[in-house]
């Protein structure tokens, strides 16, 4: 099983989480980092590292950030380069409940594929689409 981390600014990620699991019930094999105002980075990076040496069961370990660019994604760039991680930007629900549908049967690879397709599909304007519709409508 493919582990996973979901590093934040804030406490993003522990919420992501807890919204996740009201439609899995308790994930299994997952942490949650979260970068606040004072951390120590250092420390930060050791305890990431810590939770992929944790986590990875021989077949990786798929770590979600919030912000390309960020604290928490640059720490797990560094990281990935030691151990085999993939990351993924700009975490959202629908992302984290397509990895828990698939992590039991798919390769990191293609999870990280298929998140990244579920991440994009999920972001609609509803509200746009009922105006166009209006208009086609006429």
């Amino acid at each position: 099983m493919v582990g996973l981390i979901i590093a934040t600014h804030g406490n993003t990620s522990e919420e992501l989480v807890k919204s996740a699991e009201m439609f899995s019930g308790p994930l299994e094999c997952c942490k949650t980092w979260s970068l606040n105002p004072g951390d120590n980075i250092e420390e930060g990076e050791k305890e990431l590292e810590a939770y992929v040496e944790q986590l990875d069961q021989g077949e990786g370990v798929l770590i979600m950030t919030d912000l390309f660019g960020g604290t928490p994604s640059n720490l797990t760039l560094k990281i990935a380069m030691k151990h085999n991680v993939g990351i993924l930007t700009g975490v959202n629900l629908p992302m984290l409940i397509q990895f828990i549908s698939d992590r039991e049967n798919s390769t990191l690879d293609q999870l990280i594929a298929d998140c990244m397709e579920m991440g994009r599909n999920g972001i609609l304007s509803p509200s746009e689409a009922m105006r166009e519709r209006r208009y086609a409508d006429g």
